[in-house]
Parts: C-alpha cells; sequence; structure tokens
C-alpha cells in the first residue's frame, strides 16, 4: 500500500511539473455581426497554448486550409504558416528565439478570424 502511495505521488508531481509550463491562449472571433446575440455557445474547433518553446496550434476538426500569423507587440508578423486541417490537426511554431513580450495569433479560415494574445517570457 505504502508504494502506491509513493507511485501516486510521484505520477502527480511529474504530471503537475509538465503541464505548468504550458498555458492556454484564449482565442476570440474578431468580428461578430451585428444585432442580437444568440443565447447559445459557438464551437470553436481551434486551441492554442504556448509553453517556454513552442506555440501549438490544435484543430479539434477540420476547417479547410487555415492561416495561423503571430504578430509581435510593433504588429510585426514573425510568423506565418498556411496548413490543410484535413490533413494536419497540430502545428508547432518554435518560439525560443522570439524576445520577451505580448504576441498576437490570429487564425484565420473560411470567413472565421480567430485572435489572442499570449506573452513570451
Amino acid at each position: 500500500m505504502k508504494r502506491s502511495t509513493v507511485f501516486s505521488f510521484l505520477f502527480v508531481l511529474l504530471a503537475s511539473s509538465v503541464f505548468a509550463s504550458t498555458t492556454g491562449i484564449s482565442l476570440f472571433k474578431d468580428q461578430i455581426p451585428p444585432g442580437p446575440k444568440p443565447l447559445s455557445l459557438t464551437f470553436i474547433p481551434v486551441s492554442a497554448t504556448i509553453s517556454e518553446t513552442t506555440l501549438s496550434v490544435y484543430f479539434d476538426s477540420p476547417v479547410g486550409n487555415a492561416t495561423i500569423t503571430v504578430y509581435d507587440a510593433s504588429n510585426n508578423v514573425v510568423s506565418q504558416e498556411t496548413v490543410d486541417t484535413y490533413s494536419t490537426s497540430e502545428v508547432f511554431i518554435a518560439t525560443d528565439t522570439w524576445a520577451s513580450g505580448n504576441y498576437t495569433i490570429k487564425v484565420s479560415y473560411g470567413a472565421t478570424t480567430l485572435s489572442g494574445v499570449f506573452l513570451v517570457e
């Protein structure tokens, strides 16, 4: 019994150290049409995380061709990549050479553009 308790503690400690270094990035639609807002939530099939060295973008379902653009605080493009989400559901962008500061990510597909802000330390 004691061995399983130690194993469980080590597993939780390891898992928390792995997940603690990754931060989720909230993505929002850039433009919401005028008029009354629907009461239901809209499913956004894209999520993004930032770790110490990598910006990760995940497509939960295919959206066709998607362009991922990252801007620095001066609105300069620091990365841009277009992917076919029918063949790729994950995109990893190295950030280890970027300067510290705030960045904006835009993910565009079809008539939809999603934006989020994140910090590189």
